[in-house]
């Protein structure tokens, strides 16, 4: 007996210390790995840079990073950038430059200790970069800006731009700088970056999240940047100063937050150089670790409330398992304690005799426990696992010492009527305390209290709140027993053997005995299901977050620089492997009647309007063509000079782009034109098809008097394998005038009227002719002409300002004969609410530029892909291009576009191998990063400590109880021996009465914690910002591990018992029965 409360207790410890451990360090180390994880998450110090003024800069920027730190682990790096990029002209013998972006806008950079934060994936570093020292940056030799040499220069590579510009080791790169001086860069090594992920965007000088000058550097020597030409102009000193995470605890953060703040943004004077006159000029200290550290606080305290929970419930299981150990040694050694104290022992010898034998058993189990808890979570041990065993070593010593201290009060004999109402007086308690408990936890809906008020913390009432419901219907389970038992019984009478019977009668006899055991066993698998249940929730929560934030299987965002142009993007995507659709997103912020901002997206199916063929006004290119043909005739009253004609192409997603062209002289003779579709920049990729002309723009030669032009479009063509063309605008479609002032152009600059805010020298349309045999045919005046009525109107203006002002053009675009329909658009209640919008609105959306009238056509929930902090309209791109097209307003490049894919990991891996193609984003490595979450993997590590220890205090509690029972019934077995029952009956006897009990626990108790789980989890669960998560936590019942783990603990429980019971049944019958003849 004193083994199996050893063994309680150490297992008790064991848990509490690991789970202790387990708590403490995954908060401080999710904190870490955040902290290393954001960009902003350092000191970086710039400064003009002269080679004179920088040992005495270094000096300083060195001295006042250790005084900020005052001790924090940090190192300090410095770099010098060349601000003016230079441009790829040429690669090894080819002169011209690449065919794919991302040739332009490269700056040089030397760095200390490169080699600390590159892995090269191919050849070498460049002499003076892997290992540079501090000094050679403080020793360099003055040199002029743009003078110098301009002899070739070793440089590595990111391994982004590398691929990009398809070069590797060896290569040798033609660049010049922006005054067209130029030198050749041999490519040395490629690299990848690592270690520190803000060090290179830092020395880049961009800190800006989604900004990508850290993959467009030359990493060359500091003697070779300082001394070369070409890349010496405009140099800057860059200091990042990189804290290690590792070594800094939570205690050491406050501290460092408060002067950090107080140095970032200081008067460099006075916090670097100490009032003394600066080394370098314009030197300027900042640092987002302030702000990180900010980040982190509601994080934190979210992730330490989400442990709390299921650390709760499993301690209190644990203590509960340490309290009925000690009870059932205490109520073996009842008999005992009378006989001594009838024969005269006092209560001090009395105490020794416990505390000793308390000591004999607790404290060696619990001096092990810390280190067996290591095996369950190696590391540091620390303050709160061995807070832990302390507890475990009180709550055990007074569960033992205190039955020894004599008692004042005598239990009175109840009367049935007096027992049954406080039995009920109990249930309304425990089922009051329940439903309390959970109604405090819907009314808050979370465990955090104080959010918003900048001292958000965990609520132990709330926190206590699960484990109270628990332990409430755990008891409320006993109930149930007595009944069970009496049916048992009943059952066991009809039966014509007598183990059966006997269980039978045991059972319903010694209800009351059970109870402990039976609550017990029942609580550690309704927690162990528990955990199962939370553990199937979140992860089936980090899979619904991961759709919801990426709104496809692929992501991909392009940059501003470095993509291939968004027009043959899509084309692009399309030969990935694995992908199946491909569509492109923009986002427009429009304004809307009441003065409320929305997002206004484009897109091609989901949640946009459905339209599967929307009609796109303009002229049709039939096939895949490689050039638009116009036959035209242009003819004028004044000068002949050619104007430039500009035609506005969307194509089959809805994306927008311009192919310019200059016309032949307005000679009046008929010519074809031939007008390439090939977009430059864009890697052999090819437009999507079809494609539309839905505008046309005219821009007259500037400078020129004023003139009218004739223009004919007569025929638009497609040049293919054979060339088509299309004589006419669609049926039910015409040519407007969608130049800006259109009404103030025409009358002035056609009818020589100046009104409104006409100019001079501005075109204006003077007519478009209907129908006819031709595609368009209008006359358009290239300005006012000089007139004493003009003059006068004008205030007397020059005879060259009545020239063509440069830029200047009229527009006209292709829409319905009649009046355009609405834009049709979906909304999600954010935005019908702030715009006080319904389905079947009509309103008006300001984009800034042009307005264009939309209706709502249908509500959507919050989109995934796109947020939720901000309402949104959305609309079919196609359509939305095209009213933005006849409305004049600017047309948006795509935000990102996603990409559905049967294979996301194949197609993500092939299109990082392009750089040019952008940013990837798949929803499985979403799931992923999220389920890897420092906090999230926290929380996730203590619900499966959970999980597998619960059945463990089952088992052992279901052992000790056994024993005990069986203990104290020695002399009933042994009288049933003596009447002729078998040991083996004997053993079939103990297992059906145990194996009874354990199933009457087991199976209720994972019913249980389904059900708590259920109830619970979708009210405490929380994201990093303390609030309920969305989407909301889905709830997955996951019958099959709850069902193999209630059947495991079953079956351990089984062996257990079957174990006892061949050994416990065996009676010596002599002793037993002659027992107490001595006295």
């Amino acid at each position: 007996m004193l083994a199996a409360v050893a063994v309680t207790v150490l297992l008790c410890a064991t848990a509490l210390a690991a789970l202790a451990a387990l708590a403490g360090s995954s908060v401080q180390a999710g904190a870490e790995r955040r902290l290393a994880g954001n960009l902003d998450a350092q000191v970086n110090v710039s400064a003009s840079f002269r080679a004179g003024g920088m040992a005495a800069a270094d000096r300083e920027v060195r001295a006042a990073a250790e005084r900020v730190f005052a001790g924090v682990p940090q190192r300090t790096y410095v770099g010098l950038l060349g601000v003016s990029p230079v441009s790829v002209t040429g690669i090894g013998e080819m002169a011209a430059p690449p065919r794919g972006p991302g040739a332009g806008g490269l700056h040089p950079v030397a760095v200390q200790d490169g080699g600390r934060f590159g892995q090269l994936v191919a050849g070498r570093w460049p002499a003076g970069t892997a290992d540079a020292p501090a000094g050679a940056f403080t020793s360099l030799p003055d040199v002029r800006v743009a003078t110098g040499s301009t002899a070739p220069v070793d440089a590595a590579l990111p391994d982004a731009l590398a691929r990009r510009l398809g070069v590797g080791p060896g290569t040798g790169l033609q660049v010049e700088d922006a005054f067209g001086r130029a030198m050749t860069v041999r490519i040395t090594g490629v690299f990848r970056a690592r270690g520190a992920i803000g060090f290179w965007p830092a020395m880049a000088g961009d800190l800006a999240p989604g900004q990508t000058a850290d993959q467009g550097l030359l990493v060359v020597s500091a003697s070779a940047l300082n001394g070369s030409a070409v890349l010496n102009g405009q140099l800057t000193a860059h200091w990042s100063v990189q804290p290690d995470f590792s070594r800094i605890d939570a205690a050491s953060l406050a501290g460092l937050h408060e002067r950090l703040r107080a140095f970032s943004g200081s008067e460099s004077r006075v916090s670097v150089f100490g009032g003394r006159p600066p080394s370098l000029d314009d030197l300027t200290v900042v640092s987002g670790l302030p702000g990180a550290v900010d980040d982190l606080t509601v994080p934190m305290v979210a992730a330490r409330s989400s442990l709390y929970l299921p650390s709760v419930m499993l301690a209190a299981l644990a203590l509960a398992t340490l309290v009925l150990a000690a009870r059932q040694l205490t109520v073996r050694r009842r008999d005992e304690l009378a006989l001594q104290r009838a024969r005269g022992a006092g209560t001090l010898r009395l105490l020794r005799g416990a505390t000793a034998e308390w000591a004999l058993t607790g404290v060696p189990a619990a001096a092990a426990a810390p280190f067996l808890a290591g095996l369950l979570h190696p590391g540091n041990r620390g303050f709160g696992a061995w807070a832990a065993v302390g507890l475990t070593l009180l709550v055990h010593a007074a569960a033992v010492l205190l039955p020894v201290l004599p008692s004042a009060r005598t239990r009175s004999a109840r009367g049935a009527r007096a027992a049954a109402a406080q039995r009920l007086g109990a249930d309304l308690a425990l089922a009051a305390v329940a439903a309390l408990g959970y109604l405090e936890l819907r009314r808050h809906h979370s465990l955090l209290a104080g959010l918003g008020t900048g001292s958000a913390s965990a609520d132990p009432v709330l926190v206590l709140v699960p484990a109270l419901v628990a332990g409430a219907a755990a008891l409320l389970l006993l109930r149930l027993l007595p009944p069970a038992s009496l049916l048992l019984d009943a059952f066991g009478r009809r039966s014509r053997g007598l183990i059966r019977a006997l269980a039978g009668w045991q059972l319903s006899r010694r209800a009351a005995r059970n109870a402990g055991p039976v609550v017990l066993m029942c609580l550690a698998v309704s927690v162990s299901a528990f955990a199962t249940t939370a553990l199937a929730c979140l992860g089936a929560l980090a899979s619904e977050e991961a759709a919801f934030t990426v709104g496809a299987d692929v992501r991909i965002s392009p940059s501003e620089a470095g993509t291939y142009p968004s027009s043959a993007l899509g084309a692009a995507y399309r030969t990935l492997p694995a992908v199946t659709a491909v569509t492109p997103v923009t986002r427009s912020t429009v304004n809307l009647p009441g003065g409320t901002t929305e997002d206004l997206v484009g897109a091609i199916g989901g949640p946009a309007p459905r339209t599967p063929s929307p009609v796109v006004y303009g002229i049709r290119l039939p096939g895949r063509p490689t050039a638009l043909l116009l036959d035209e005739r242009l003819s004028s009253d004044g000068s002949r000079a050619a104007p430039t004609l500009e035609l506005t192409v969307q194509d089959a997603s809805g994306l927008v782009s311009t192919v310019t062209t200059h016309l032949p002289a307005a000679d009046g003779a008929r010519h074809t034109v031939v007008v390439p579709l090939k977009v430059a920049l864009s890697g052999g990729h090819p437009r999507e098809y079809p494609l539309t002309v839905t505008a046309v723009n005219l821009l007259p030669q500037p400078n020129m008097r004023p003139a009218r032009l004739d223009l004919a479009l007569i025929r638009v063509g497609a040049r293919g394998t054979a060339d088509t063309w299309a004589t006419r605008l669609p049926g039910g479609q015409r040519w407007a005038n969608g130049t800006d002032h259109a009404s103030d152009s025409t009358t002035g600059a056609c009818q020589g009227k100046p009104t409104g805010s006409y100019e001079p020298g501005t075109p204006g349309v003077c007519s478009i002719a209907p129908g006819g045999s031709e595609v368009l045919r209008t006359t358009v005046s290239t300005g006012i002409r000089a007139a004493q009525a003009v003059d006068d109107a004008l205030g007397g203006p020059s005879d060259s300002d009545y020239d063509t002002r440069p830029g200047s053009q009229v527009r006209l675009v292709a829409g319905p004969a009649g009046r355009p329909a609405p834009l049709p658009v979906r909304a999600d209640s954010s935005a019908l609410r702030d715009a006080r919008l319904g389905v079947g609105s009509t309103t008006t959306l300001d984009l800034g530029s042009a307005r264009v009238t939309a209706k709502v056509v249908g509500r959507v929930d919050a989109l995934p892909g796109l947020g939720r902090g901000q309402g949104h309209l959305i609309a079919d791109q196609r359509q939305l291009a095209t009213a933005m097209t006849r409305a004049g307003a600017d047309q948006e490049d795509p935000a990102f576009w996603w990409l559905s894919s049967t294979d996301s990991a194949r197609t993500a891996v092939a299109a990082e191998a392009q750089p040019a193609l952008g940013r990837v984003t798949t929803t499985a490595r979403t799931a992923a990063s999220l389920q890897a979450d420092p906090f999230r993997s926290g929380l996730r590590r203590v619900l499966e400590l959970v999980r597998y220890l619960a059945p463990g205090f089952a088992l052992i509690a279901f052992t000790v109880h056994a024993v005990v029972s069986t203990r104290q019934r020695r002399t009933e077995f042994a009288l049933l021996r003596a009447i002729g029952v078998r040991a083996g009956s004997l053993s079939a006897l103990l297992a059906a009465e145990q194996l009874g009990l354990a199933l009457f626990a087991v199976v209720p108790g994972a019913l249980m914690g389904m059900a708590l789980a259920s109830a619970v989890l979708p009210l405490v669960t929380v994201d990093d910002s303390g609030q309920a998560p969305y989407p909301p936590l889905p709830l997955v019942i996951p019958w099959g591990p709850v069902t193999l783990f209630a059947v495991a603990t079953a079956v351990a429980i089984s062996a257990v018992v079957l174990a006892l019971a061949r050994l416990l049944s065996r009676v010596d019958l002599v002793r037993v029965l002659r027992a107490g003849e001595d006295r």
